[in-house]
């Protein structure tokens, strides 16, 4: 295993950050929170080489095993910029496929809101968690990556059927650094213009719902509709069997096989 260091991806990147990185702990989301809340500043990266206890959306877990994947979580602080959790989830996807299409060669799907998918596995999942004030204004964002680069050696396990990776771990040197260098910097270079419409442009083009029936869930609501669209704001946009439409700014997504 080619061992992942703060300065590998820093020798990658073309722009500036405070990157750590450790080989274990429990979950990257919540010690930069910690850091968050001790004055770190904006940029802060801290990568794992593995999580115990990895967070994704609707509290469930990320599966995350040493020395496969990239499990990294970035500290923002944009006060006096767009603070719209929904449009910094979107970057980082946008971001994702970017660099994988830069170092890889390869297209990957964007499935709303936050999930990223090759040949119809979910290889990368995001979660950004925001910290407010008593104002109601965004004083920081913790936002966090989690992307299966190789498949583990003991394999996915329950979650065989449904999680990929990104390459063959003999694909090359220093891959995962690579890889890391160009998310950060594709990253930054879209947190910078969150309220571009080439954005949403980009997060729509690569859609992995577009056309689909999926079944929408938010709260005790239940929709069955094809997805049609997602808006300016992020919203995900569903005509039902009926042509009425309902737009979606959260909630989760199944996907209907039987159409």
């Amino acid at each position: 295993m080619n061992k992942l260091t703060s300065q590998k991806i820093a020798d990658f990147a073309k722009g500036e950050y405070h990157i750590a990185v450790v080989d274990q702990i429990d979950s990257t989301n919540r010690a930069v929170r910690t850091m968050a809340e001790a004055g770190a500043p904006e940029g802060t990266v801290l990568f794992a080489e593995q999580q115990t206890a990895g967070k994704g959306r609707m509290g469930r877990s990320f599966f995350s095993p040493a020395g496969s994947g990239l499990y990294f979580s970035i500290l923002l602080r944009p006060q006096g910029k767009v603070a719209d959790p929904l449009k910094i989830t979107a970057a980082a996807g946008v971001a994702v496929a970017e660099a994988a299409e830069a170092v890889l060669g390869i297209d990957l799907q964007i499935k709303w809101v936050n999930d990223l998918y090759l040949a119809d596995k979910k290889v990368c999942g995001i979660l950004a968690e925001g910290a407010f004030d008593a104002k109601g204004g965004l004083n920081h964002c913790v936002l966090g990556i989690g992307i299966n680069v190789f498949a583990p050696k003991e394999g996915f396990g329950s979650l065989e059927s449904i999680a990929g990776a990104l390459a063959e771990e003999s694909l090359g040197e220093d891959l995962r650094a690579r890889l890391a260098a160009a998310v950060l910097d594709r990253f930054f270079a879209w947190y910078s213009r969150l309220e571009d419409g080439a954005l949403m442009t980009q997060y729509r083009q690569r859609s992995y719902l577009q056309d689909r029936w999926v079944t929408a869930l938010r709260g005790n609501e239940r929709i069955e509709g094809r997805v049609v669209g997602i808006r300016e704001d992020g919203a995900l946009l569903l005509e039902d069997a009926d042509g009425v439409r309902h737009a979606f700014l959260s909630g989760e997504v199944q996907l209907e096989n039987y159409r």
